[in-house]
């Protein structure tokens, strides 16, 4: 299997899941059900505990803005 876009991992720009479901007002739950489905933001999985990449996730919110404009 060849992995495409790798990214390097730096635990100081990261937001775990916790923080990630705080951030957008969801359950953590909510946040490891879009993991599972393969939803974006990407993740590392590091010692059983899945940190998202901080650019990643507000790359994601940016991409996500509907300007009612359009």
């Amino acid at each position: 299997m060849e992995i495409k876009d790798r990214k390097d991992f730096d635990i100081s720009n990261t937001i775990d899941a916790e923080a990630l479901a705080k951030r957008w007002g969801v359950t953590k739950k909510t946040i490891d059900n879009r993991r599972l489905k393969g939803e974006r933001p990407n993740h590392w999985k590091i010692t059983g505990k899945i940190y998202y990449d901080l650019d990643d996730v507000i790359n994601y919110e940016k991409e996500s803005y509907i300007s009612s404009n359009a």
